[in-house]
């Protein structure tokens, strides 16, 4: 692999659409991320309230459990979004680098087929184009994988309940003949 000027030019017209992509996409994080404060407020009130306590009723014991738990999984995802943020900023940076190397190679009155920056300027844009399918993939995942844990425990009963309306259906059918 080698810069030419072809590529120095398809680099350095490329890393900004690729850079305005990802920042649009954090952008739209923001209210995920606002959502996600605003829903911890709640448990983080009634643990604060609770721990004041000397002791705690059953009913308060359950609340309690229960903001720990709400509060655990809101933690996961912040640290989730944080990793996300994260590795974002690092695109971004080697994106702005690889930026830099295509702009100083076409501006050189010397051009050399530099193959360290082209690799760079390659790797760099097939993390930053995997970056950008994986983003949105993983918010799609992550309110179906939640969905699904609360919905999966009600299959069950849905299908007892369905058995149950279908056998009483006959049993009234029966009756009235």
């Amino acid at each position: 692999m080698r810069m030419s000027e072809a590529y120095a030019g398809a680099v350095a017209g490329l890393v900004p659409v690729v850079l305005l992509v990802i920042t649009v996409e954090i952008a739209g994080n923001r209210s995920y991320m606002q959502g996600l404060f605003a829903e911890m407020g709640r448990p983080v009130a009634l643990a604060r309230s609770l721990a004041r306590r000397e002791r705690l009723t059953r009913q308060q014991a359950e609340r309690a459990r229960q903001a720990a738990e709400d509060l655990a999984r809101g933690m996961r995802n912040v640290l989730a979004l944080l990793g996300y943020l994260l590795v974002s900023v690092i695109v971004a940076g080697a994106l702005f680098d690889a930026e830099l190397r295509a702009l100083q190679w076409l501006a050189s009155p010397q051009q050399g087929a530099d193959e360290a920056d082209a690799r760079f300027c390659f790797y760099a844009l097939a993390v930053a184009f995997a970056r950008i399918v994986i983003g949105p993939v993983i918010n799609i995942l992550h309110p179906l994988v939640e969905g699904t844990k609360r919905l999966l425990p009600g299959v069950i009963p849905l299908v007892r309940l369905s058995r149950l309306t279908a056998r009483t259906n006959e049993e009234q059918q029966a009756d009235t003949a």
